[in-house]
């Protein structure tokens, strides 16, 4: 995907980027694995509770006092649910970009970037962010390390593609419908061919 990106999607997608890294950081816990326990033909798998990223950098013991609070202030200042809002939209910008690029769509004229506001999603006084340079050479760097190491580890397709003959109507729903979700065109797919698609 990253090959294709030109300079203004590449910038709208950095855009999504900089709310999603918050989003995750600050309010998207998971939990890691601590042990495994084989019981015959059963295993038990044993988690620890459950942290965001930031907690767990905390927990590390890595930082010194000063940017410790310096992150919790970040975190306290920021309204999750605003915070999530504007990754909404972003994300739509970006879906608008891809469909823009598609081969099967005439050329039109390309729709300004949308910026993620920090602001516009905190409570309280966010630290300013540093200007973001052009990422498109990261990017270009990053897919042919991705590529080169494919071919080291001899990656290669093993399984038939199941949605072989559907891509033509597919990509017409998403012209038609940049927002629509995965799992609804799937759910249509079903419909139109029941048996073929499994949940």
């Amino acid at each position: 995907m990253i090959a294709w990106l030109g300079n203004m999607q590449a910038r709208q997608l950095t855009e999504l980027y900089r709310a999603l890294r918050l989003y995750v950081n600050c309010f998207q816990p998971s939990m890691k694995l601590l042990s495994k326990q084989r019981d015959g033909k059963k295993v038990r798998y044993v988690y620890d509770p459950a942290k965001t990223p930031l907690q767990r950098l905390l927990l590390s013991g890595v930082l010194i006092a000063q940017k410790q609070q310096e992150l919790i202030e970040v975190t306290h200042a920021l309204d999750p649910i605003r915070l999530f809002q504007q990754i909404e939209q972003v994300q739509k910008a970006v879906f608008r970009y891809v469909v823009s690029c598609s081969p099967l769509v005439s050329s039109t004229p390309s729709a300004p970037i949308r910026i993620f506001s920090v602001e516009s999603c905190s409570v309280g006084n966010v630290p300013a962010e540093r200007s973001l340079s052009d990422p498109s050479p990261a990017f270009h760097i990053l897919y042919q390390e991705q590529e080169r190491r494919k071919r080291v580890l001899g990656w290669r397709r093993t399984h038939k593609d199941p949605f072989e003959g559907e891509w033509e109507q597919i990509t017409s729903w998403l012209i038609a419908n940049p927002e629509r979700s995965s799992g609804d065109i799937f759910r249509e797919l079903q419909h139109r061919s029941p048996g073929r698609y499994q949940p």
